[in-house]
């Protein structure tokens, strides 16, 4: 099924279900908050092991937050010797809680080292407002797209995983009383994601993982699925899945409503719901949770906002495919489209990849080659390597930083077709120290090609040298003329400050993070200096009479470069190199010189 067919079926069954929302879920009888009081008794039903639904008493102690627009919460106490030592468990979120046989909402919240099995209730009045999709923006990447050139700073200063989860990671995301939202992880990615950029994103987003199948693996049929039920929203699946467990609150008719408080709070989403299986509950003295399995997909996850999840049962929304191959290792993934989850999943990925093959810690080089094909048949291609101890956490913030920015585009929508990984590891630094780089004349002539010697060092090698050869463009004019000569890395860094494009269209995008060079190669670029306009979609050479008239009219506005590449050669290192020098030429032509060829 292809996901334009997908995207069909979800506006089919949206229609559909726009005309019946308002009466459906009219027709569950509920009790609002302002019924009830201190000590009326209620029935809370959740699923336990086996896949057992149990029904638990409980005393309303009384409604906090009434005051507050959408801030009012039931607060109730278990009756039910099982949970004094448990308390209230994660997983346990959405779980029903009904007063004189209607329905008060879901319990959701707890507290940790709580002494009490007290929880608070969401109420279902406000979870009904969940299935108006398209009501508000929802999970957002925690502040706005960084600039190119600021990503591509802040990997070279070795803070790239900071910056991107500050990007796209927002601190605390889930809220201090929520109940922790309990992933299911399975398969060797995940099994050792316990340092670095993984850990991170888990630790900020408050993510408590257990181990738990996915993909067929529960026990429980699609077909019983009733409030008190458990069910996965799921995000990975594959050879690794992991997918966030919660119990059903309601049901009606196709529709599903949930978790009683946000998954992330990601707004419309079109991410795949699995029926679920309780295995155990592991008592906790900060927090119990739920183990389970997430198995059979059996519908869509439409809508994830403050007051929980709603969803339809049915078709289910295509993932998007991600292969990743790590030295003798591949891996096949399907991830979830989102445009702020896919860059923080594909970098785990990347992150668990890399640490199944024993390689977590200890000063490293990795070497990885990301390839993004679109639905426009446009594809990208890039190299890095990044060295140091921390060398995989840099690998997974790369690539979610690349993916992200893809992603946040103004101009995308749904346009990545599937990513391709490789990636392989030394132990070791590999990086070069250049020792010097010289050319072979200082003065030189239009049609020349100039020779540059750059004599470099690995560690614990001999000195090795190398030879570029750059051409001098034929109508050059006498006068100045800079060698720039720097490792890829390097000089897409520079070349992204000197010379900032505006895109116009997707298409610019992909081209502006094309700009992105491997530090394994060299490149010798020749400058002048000359006025350029920067224009959607690149730069346009301009007199420098005009480009100060248009200062003065437009200021600030007027984006422009000041050198302009005249030639422009590249060479493969071989391996890491760290290079960025700037040399002065001059450019003197002889009196009928028509060049060396």
């Amino acid at each position: 099924m292809t996901r334009a067919y997908a995207l069909l079926w979800a506006f089919i069954v949206l229609i559909v279900l726009a005309g019946t929302c308002t009466s459906a879920v009219a027709e569950i009888e509920v009790i609002t908050p302002a019924e009830v009081k201190p000590g009326d008794q209620g029935i809370c039903v959740t699923e336990i092991e086996g896949g057992r639904l149990i029904e638990i008493p409980v005393t309303i102690l009384g409604v906090v937050g009434a005051g507050q627009p959408e801030g009012e919460m039931v607060l109730i106490r278990l009756q039910d010797p099982r949970f004094e030592a448990v308390g209230v468990a994660a997983g346990m979120s959405g779980s029903p809680v009904t007063v004189d046989g209607r329905l008060l909402g879901a319990l959701a919240f707890g507290w940790q080292f709580a002494t009490e099995p007290i929880a608070g209730v969401t109420p279902f009045t406000r979870m009904q407002e969940l299935a108006d999709t398209g009501a508000d923006s929802g999970f957002e990447a925690g502040s706005a797209r960084p600039a190119l050139f600021e990503l591509a700073t802040a990997h070279q200063e070795g803070r790239l995983a900071e910056s991107v989860l500050d990007w796209l990671v927002p601190a605390a995301a889930g809220g201090q009383q929520v109940l922790p939202l309990v992933m299911a992880s399975g398969g060797p990615v995940f099994t050792m994601a316990g340092r670095g950029f993984a850990a991170d994103v888990w630790q900020r987003l408050g993510w408590v993982t257990t181990p738990g199948g996915g993909g067929g693996t529960s026990d429980a049929p699609a077909g019983d699925l009733v409030p008190g039920s458990m069910i996965a929203g799921v995000l990975v699946r594959g050879d690794a899945s992991l997918s966030a467990g919660g119990t059903v609150t309601a049901i009606d008719g196709a529709q599903v409503w949930a978790f009683g408080h946000p998954f992330l709070g990601a707004g419309d989403v079109l991410m795949p719901m699995a029926r679920a299986s309780v295995v155990t509950i592991l008592p906790s003295l900060a927090n119990s949770f739920k183990m389970f399995n997430a198995g059979e997909i059996i519908g869509t996850v439409r809508s994830d906002r403050r007051h929980g999840v709603w969803g339809t049962l049915g078709p289910a929304p295509e993932m998007l495919p991600v292969d990743i191959k790590a030295g003798e290792s591949s891996y096949h993934f399907e991830v979830l489209h989102h445009r702020v989850l896919t860059p923080i999943l594909t970098g785990i990925l990347v992150a668990g990849a890399h640490q199944t093959r024993g390689r977590s810690f200890g000063l490293q080089s990795v070497d990885l080659r990301l390839e993004v094909d679109f639905e426009s048949g446009e594809s990208l291609a890039l190299d890095q390597v990044f060295d140091g101890a921390d060398a995989p956490s840099q690998a997974a913030a790369w690539t979610s930083a690349v993916i992200g920015y893809l992603e946040a585009s103004p101009f995308a929508s749904d346009d990545i077709r599937g990513i391709d990984l490789t990636m392989d590891s030394v132990n070791g630094l590999e990086r070069a120290s250049v020792l010097d780089i010289t050319p072979e004349r200082w003065t030189v002539e239009p049609g020349q090609r100039l020779g540059i010697r750059v004599r470099f060092r690995r560690p614990g090698n001999p000195i090795e040298t190398v030879r570029m050869e750059v051409k001098i463009p034929r109508e050059l004019a006498d006068g100045r003329l800079d060698l720039v000569v720097a490792d890829g890395a390097s000089w897409a860094l520079y070349d992204l400050q000197a010379r900032p494009t505006r895109a116009g269209t997707f298409s610019d995008e992909i081209r502006l993070l094309g700009r992105l060079r491997s530090s394994k190669e060299l490149v010798a670029a020749l400058e002048v200096p000359g006025g350029s306009l920067v224009l959607p979609g690149g730069t346009v050479a301009a007199p420098v009479g005009m480009v100060a008239t248009l200062r003065s009219g437009l200021g600030s506005e007027l984006q422009t470069a000041k050198y302009r590449v005249v030639s422009e050669t590249t060479l493969d290192a071989g391996g890491p190199v760290a290079a960025a020098v700037r040399l002065r030429l001059v450019v003197k032509a002889r009196s009928g010189w028509t060049g060396d060829d």
